[in-house]
């Protein structure tokens, strides 16, 4: 069962056992958020998948399920499959064990992991700007815009504009499950994607690279 155990003053490690099903996570997170809520509500929290291999998509459903209800906040992802933890890196998700260092310094954690998760589709004239990464659950339609200083993850399609690292971070990184944009902004950096493109339509991780807008296909899991 999914359980939290102390690693440090005020901080928290949720261990999810990796032979769990994707439906008992949730259930059980469910339970989770009813049970330890108050305990929960502010504190630090490393995620521990242990060897699960997942992607964005049970990313977002924890997000929603457990993280969001609890407003606690997640300073890390423990994953020991190294597919998904190149995965979940490229798409600017915290990976890895905290060292002593890090736990010390609650306050930068805490900055690093203001993200926003959306839960439903963008519609035109529709716009968020966002003091750290975004996490959309459904489609960037046309005339919709986001505008993050950290990275944007939209886990439907991507049609209309976005800009990460707004504020000129051009380590920022913008992922889509289907890039169908003309256009894509990193840090000063713009890219500019023609329907004729091998990538158009594709799963693709967009980051800035030499100078470069890249776009490389994100990687199935």
């Amino acid at each position: 069962m999914v359980h939290l155990k102390g690693i440090q003053t005020g901080i928290l490690q949720c261990v999810v056992p990796e032979e769990l099903s994707e439906k008992k996570i949730l259930e059980e997170f469910e339970e989770l958020t009813a049970s330890a809520k108050v305990l929960l509500e502010g504190s630090t929290v490393v995620m521990d998948m242990q060897g699960r291999s997942f992607g964005a998509a049970l990313v977002a459903k924890i997000w929603k399920y457990f993280i969001e209800p609890t407003a606690c906040s997640v300073i890390s992802w423990i994953v020991t499959d190294p597919e998904t933890a190149g995965a979940l890196g490229r798409m600017g998700i915290t990976v890895g064990d905290i060292d002593n260092k890090t736990r010390k310094e609650k306050p930068s954690a805490r900055k690093r992991s203001n993200t926003l998760l959306h839960t439903g589709t963008l519609r035109g004239g529709q716009k968020i700007l966002h003091d750290g990464d975004v996490i959309i659950t459904g489609h960037v339609n046309v005339g919709s815009e986001i505008s993050a200083n950290g990275h944007i993850v939209v886990l439907g399609r991507l049609k209309g504009l976005v800009h990460a690292g707004c504020k000129g971070d051009e380590t920022a990184s913008v992922s889509a499950r289907s890039f169908e944009s003309g256009q894509v902004r990193i840090g000063r950096k713009v890219g500019l994607i023609d329907k004729s493109s091998d990538i158009w339509g594709k799963a693709v991780v967009i980051t800035v690279n030499d100078n470069e807008v890249l776009l490389t296909e994100w990687p199935a899991i």
